[in-house]
């Protein structure tokens, strides 16, 4: 039988230039596992979003610290819009080193503290926000709360005990938007997770060292309700999600010490074709100050096929615990689509993970075309894609069959 290990660790993030405007400190976390032959660390970060590029700087600079190779590590952004990586607060030069060194040494920490642990698994049920694409009348999708819109109304929980039964560390995941703070204050902050985390450390019976991770799923199409709702009704969800997770530890599942594994896949998805060199070049005289109408010229002129990366990572103890970490913003249904069709008895689906850039809508939001609104229309806010170019339909599929083989292989491996 496997010895599990388990360390974790947590680091302030908030940069001294911010500090003067932060109303909550931003903090990354991590947890690594450990079975005596490898290592899987699992990192937390109260921020925007990052790069796929600068997420690859932020693990290797995590396995010059540790030795622990980049397809063992998941880096997940809570995607909180009150911090850097999103809405115009990107992260500078100099703060990108910083935070590199950053997380290496939180990483390090976590693996100096690897003790045997005791792993246990839960869920309950919570929602702390709304499926936020709409259909108006004149069949256009708008962004406003759609009570019978999809959402993942659940929290997921897996507590870390060491020999004595005291918690090391606790993983609380859930999907939804950290927006609820958003632009109502213009400090910086982690939104309602933060307050999870601090309502959470209330309701355990914490050693000085235990740390409290929150983990983002696929919450492209949930928002935090209320949207803009401020620092009190962000208290509220917080609140209410860190009672749920309490709840979901009381009647946590044990998970037999077992082997740890790991896989990983580089999907690439296709963007639909760009219009015409011709029609493109009707935009730029149309609209000649809009830069975005100049680079969908050069994509239409190079006739090259325009794919997307899309990493995803699988962890897995043994045959019963999975945390399936995808990168961008996907939809909600794709988490739904992998609760479902998962092999293993206990999965975990976090979203922003390992680099996030553009929303993956589902293939019935793609088909609405011009209709389709924010997240699945021509003005989908990709970094890397100024030309703004949405994917196919046929991504939905593509995303399911690489997801539904992954686990299967880690499954069997």
């Amino acid at each position: 039988m496997s010895t599990l290990m388990a360390g974790a660790a947590e680091t302030v993030i908030t940069s001294i230039k911010d500090k003067p405007e932060v109303y909550a400190e931003l903090y990354a976390r991590a947890l690594v596992l450990a079975d005596g032959e490898k290592c899987l660390a699992i990192v937390t970060a109260d921020y925007g979003q990052f790069t796929l590029d600068y997420n690859k700087v932020l693990l290797d600079a995590i396995e010059d610290a540790t030795g622990i190779p980049p397809e063992h590590i998941v880096i997940n952004c809570s995607h909180t819009h009150n911090a850097p990586g999103v809405d115009g607060r990107w992260i500078t030069e100099e703060s990108e080193a910083w935070l590199a060194t950053c997380l290496a040494g939180l990483v390090k920490d976590a693996v100096d503290a690897l003790e045997p642990a005791t792993l246990r698994v839960g869920r309950a049920p919570v929602q702390i926000g709304y499926n936020r694409r709409i259909m108006n009348d004149e069949g256009y999708i708008t962004m406003a709360p759609n009570p019978e819109g999809s959402v993942v109304p659940w929290v997921d929980v897996l507590g870390a005990y060491d020999a004595d039964g005291q918690i090391i560390a606790v993983l609380f995941s859930h999907a939804a938007h950290p927006v609820i703070v958003h632009w109502s204050s213009e400090e910086m902050g982690a939104d309602y997770p933060g307050y999870a985390v601090e309502h959470l450390r209330n309701f355990l019976d914490l050693k000085p060292e235990s740390i409290l991770l929150f983990a983002q799923g696929c919450a492209a199409d949930i928002n935090g309700y209320p949207l803009r709702g401020g620092f009190s009704a962000c208290d509220v969800a917080g609140f209410a999600l860190a009672f749920a997770t309490h709840q979901a530890l009381k009647t946590a599942e044990e998970i037999p010490a077992s082997p740890l594994k790991a896989r990983s896949v580089l999907v690439n998805l296709p963007f639909r074709d760009p219009p015409s060199v011709a029609e493109c070049k009707q935009l730029i005289e149309e609209f000649p100050d809009d830069e975005r109408f100049v680079a969908l010229l050069e994509v239409a002129e190079s006739g090259e096929k325009r794919t997307l990366p899309f990493p995803m990572s699988a962890f897995a103890v043994g045959d019963v615990l999975c945390f399936l970490s995808v990168s961008h913003e996907l939809f909600s249904e794709y988490q739904l689509f992998v609760d479902e069709t998962s092999p293993f008895s206990h999965t975990f689906v976090f979203g922003y993970t390992n680099g996030s850039e553009v929303y993956i809508a589902t293939r019935a939001a793609y088909e609405l075309g011009l209709r389709a609104g924010y997240e699945a229309g021509p003005r989908n806010h990709a970094l890397s894609c100024p030309y703004r170019l949405a994917l196919l339909p046929a991504v939905e599929e593509q995303i399911h069959a690489e997801m539904t083989d992954l686990l299967e292989k880690l499954k069997d491996s």
